[in-house]
């Protein structure tokens, strides 16, 4: 057998390859203009290159980040600038009106024309903008303070270190609860509550041991304590909720023997004055307070008035005008850089009712995208007004879903505080403590709604199905709504026991709610070892309310959680109540029951919403107060 070869062939064919290989390899460098384009070009060169490329390419974008801060800057001037043309104006109409050729009625005049000038400078403060962000009116994204979010609306700084994640507790050896905590641009905590201790955390904070007094307590990136402080008026006082205010320092709102009770303390929680309004009648009480978003450093206060006119100012009248009926939720803004014991004129900037023939309630309040505010509870009123100090009254736009007695409300807040929609909605049933109660609601990153709280009931709520299922008790109660108060879908989750919904948080996959239930079964992931009350967080999908993952927390004790943050790593903070030893809060309890946090790591899958708990909302970069770029 002879064998065909041909080495000559075999030869060039080798070479052409290698020609072609060199070819292809000239080509993709005159291509790329790049020498080196794989490792097998030049493996530590093109190390080298990669880095250097990354450099580059990381400082062209941060050269288009600068000119967006120089855009945002000029916007912020053009505004600055607007503003002083103003004020030279109104110091040129002061100069006209010292002239005393002019009669009473010029002056008048220009009186008119330097109030419509003071007008116009809200205005454009409130209108200057770039990509959302107000910056000359307190509405930077970073700016918000949080109150209430809650969560809601709130965000705590990733610094919350690991003294927190392993659940730390709070107080002594007497009752500790805690109210809504707000966080600081620096990643600390203030929050508030009640307390009947007087050891412990809580030891030479001042008050008798055995008396409940008001508790204030600042709580560091690390989890330890920076100060603590028991406010007492007649021995009987609780906080609801705290707020950050313009001077940095806080007002604590809530109740003294029935009465609503103001407490401010400075930046290093010495109490500066304290405040009882006058009162007839027993559980009135501070809900909730809010800086507002006006950039006036003025506080917006919700009150339940549980006795109409029981409730006086400074002046002894009635505050917020004539009672509408029954309870009503009086809306009041005040300036708490002025001690009201020494002009409470001063203090007080405006006070209104809202309200009908019966009793209603407005448990918390949180900003909106628009400068305004949004809150709610419940109501057993149909017929919903605005009356204000002055004598008038108005009727805002009420859309009413349902014929119920006990039902909530949702009202809707401008900027300036006043009651611009309500929400009226609810089942049939005639009882008169049934029905729907709100605990949070937040406005989304889409510009919907999210509402939290619990339902007895089955009701519809405007929309096809059911939310609840009457059978399970009370169950934690979700609702959508979207831009104009609609009702989009409705869903309870929960026990067979009596459940409750208190706080929610946007996260980047779902809607994060926690509170607490009353056993472990139905929607509830069993956990053997956990009795009682115990603390419960889910997750349920945006669009359809479905539930992702829940989680049990606590022991054999009651426990809660009655807020929620996430944090920009992804991971969800939470705060409430425990009276557990074991469990999660083994040898933690501190003796009764205790205030607790609690850190969830990883749980979001994604970095935190523009639209948190509740309170102030922005990139993620922008949280500490500041635009970094």
């Amino acid at each position: 057998m002879i064998i065909q070869h041909n080495p000559a062939s075999m030869g060039a064919f080798c070479q052409s390859k290698i020609n072609s290989a060199r070819k292809a390899r000239t080509s993709e460098r005159l291509a790329s203009g790049y020498r080196i384009n794989r490792a097998a070009d030049d493996a530590a060169g093109l190390s080298i290159s990669q880095k250097m490329r990354v450099q580059i390419r990381g400082l062209a974008r941060a050269n288009e980040n600068i000119q967006d801060g120089i855009n945002f800057v000029q916007v912020g001037d053009g505004g600055m600038q607007e503003i002083q043309n103003l004020l030279q104006r109104i110091r040129e109409l002061s100069v006209q009106a010292a002239n005393d050729t002019n009669m009473p009625g010029d002056r008048a005049a220009i009186q008119s024309e330097i109030n419509a000038l003071f007008i116009e400078i809200d205005e454009t403060a409130y209108r200057t903008s770039f990509n959302g962000h107000r910056m000359l009116c307190g509405g930077t994204a970073g700016a918000a303070v949080g109150g209430g979010g809650s969560g809601t609306g709130s965000v705590i700084d990733a610094a919350v270190s690991d003294a927190l994640s392993k659940r730390a507790t709070y107080g002594g050896f007497g009752n500790d609860s805690m109210g809504t905590p707000i966080h600081n641009p620096d990643g600390t905590i203030v929050f508030c509550g009640n307390t009947n201790s007087s050891d412990q955390d809580l030891d030479g904070s001042g008050s008798t041991a055995g008396t409940q007094s008001g508790w204030v307590t600042k709580v560091g990136t690390d989890g330890e304590v920076l100060w603590t402080t028991k406010v007492n008026n007649l021995g009987n006082e609780s906080f609801n909720s705290v707020t950050a205010t313009a001077d940095g320092g806080y007002l604590a709102v809530g109740n003294s023997s029935g009465s609503p009770f103001l407490a401010k303390l400075d930046a290093d929680g010495n109490i500066a004055w304290t405040y009882r309004f006058q009162c007839s009648g027993n559980d009135n009480s501070v809900n909730n307070a809010f800086l507002m978003q006006d950039g006036s450093g003025h506080v917006f206060l919700s009150i339940q008035s549980f006795d109409g006119n029981g409730i006086r100012d400074g002046r002894g009248k009635p505050l917020g005008g004539n009672a509408l009926g029954g309870r009503d939720t009086i809306m009041l803004v005040i300036d708490p850089s002025v001690d009201p014991n020494a002009d409470y004129d001063a203090f007080e900037k405006k006070a209104y009712r809202v309200g009908g023939g019966s009793n209603e309630q407005i448990s918390r309040l949180y900003p909106t995208s628009d400068g305004g505010y949004i809150g709610g509870n419940y109501t057993t009123s149909t017929d919903i007004k605005q009356s204000n100090n002055d004598g008038s009254v108005s009727k805002p736009p009420t859309t009413v879903i349902g014929t119920g007695h006990h039902r909530s409300f949702i009202t809707k807040f401008d900027r300036n505080g006043n009651a611009e929609k309500i929400l009226l909605f609810g089942d049939n049933m005639s009882a008169s403590n049934s029905g729907e109660n709100i605990s949070q609601i937040i406005e989304t990153s889409a510009g919907e709604y999210i509402v939290v709280g619990k339902a007895e009931i089955t009701d519809t709520v405007g929309t096809a199905a059911p939310s609840t299922d009457r059978t399970r008790g009370s169950n934690i109660w979700v609702m959508k709504l979207d831009k104009n108060l609609t009702p989009v879908w409705s869903r309870s989750y929960g026990s067979s026991k009596d459940d409750f919904g208190s706080c929610v948080v946007e996260t980047a996959n779902g809607f994060v709610i926690a509170g607490r239930v009353g056993a472990m079964d139905g929607d509830v992931t069993q956990k053997p070892g956990y009795f009682g009350d115990n603390a419960w967080v889910f997750m349920i999908d945006k669009d359809s309310g479905d539930i992702i993952w829940d989680e049990v927390h606590g022991g054999s004790g009651n426990d809660s959680f009655n807020f929620i943050f996430e944090d920009e790593n992804g991971d969800i903070l939470l705060g409430g109540n425990s009276s557990s030893n074991d469990e999660d809060l083994a040898d933690k309890n501190k003796g009764g029951s205790d205030a607790w946090f609690l850190k969830l790591d990883g749980q979001t899958g994604g970095s935190a919403s523009s639209s948190g708990g509740g309170s102030g909302g922005g990139s993620a970069s922008a949280r500490t107060g500041f635009i970094y770029l």
